[in-house]
């Protein structure tokens, strides 16, 4: 009886071992190398602009199938997409040229094809230090580097394995 039990204990201890993240969801590989895509962006009046990016089409723009977290790259994945945003102050003949200011950028949102919110795995760098001018001949070009962490359980990893994940951005002017 001690023993049966013992053996139930054992597979219990196996089956919540194996089950709590133990292994990683991506097979290892060669390391992938960056990928990089271009928007525009036009901010009129100073005005806040929300804009999203298919993450599935940036990284198929690259020639990549997916993009996955650091360490797990292989043929046709990457581990980094950088999105290149030009951003125009548009002032629409208002006497507003050579205004300057500040241009904030927020990652918003990541979102899955069912609506529900993944932004928890992915980090966005590159977001600040960007100053702008009212000028209707220049932009300010924004490059943002997009990274995903490991997903932490099964739930996590089904939530972006196959699913095409809208990334959401927010530009804000903060004039001087």
């Amino acid at each position: 009886m001690k023993s049966k039990k013992l053996g139930i204990g054992l597979l219990l201890l196996l089956a919540f071992t194996v089950t709590t993240g133990t292994f990683a969801y991506w097979a290892s590989g060669v390391a992938g190398d960056d990928a990089a895509t271009t928007a525009s962006v036009t901010i009129g009046e100073g005005n806040q602009v929300t804009t999203t990016v298919s993450l599935g089409a940036a990284v198929n723009s690259q020639g990549a199938n997916d993009l996955v977290p650091a360490g797990f790259a292989e043929a046709g994945k990457i581990e980094s997409l950088t999105l290149t945003f030009d951003v125009d102050w548009a002032s629409f003949g208002l006497d507003g040229s050579g205004l300057t200011g500040d241009l904030d950028v927020t990652f918003d949102s990541a979102v899955n094809g069912t609506s529900a919110n993944v932004l928890a795995l992915f980090n966005a760098s590159g977001l600040t230090g960007y100053s702008i001018t009212t000028d209707d001949s220049s932009s300010t070009t924004v490059t943002i580097t997009i990274t995903m962490d490991e997903p932490a359980s099964v739930l996590e990893y089904n939530s972006v394995v196959n699913e095409n994940v809208t990334l959401g951005f927010t530009f804000t002017v903060v004039p001087d």
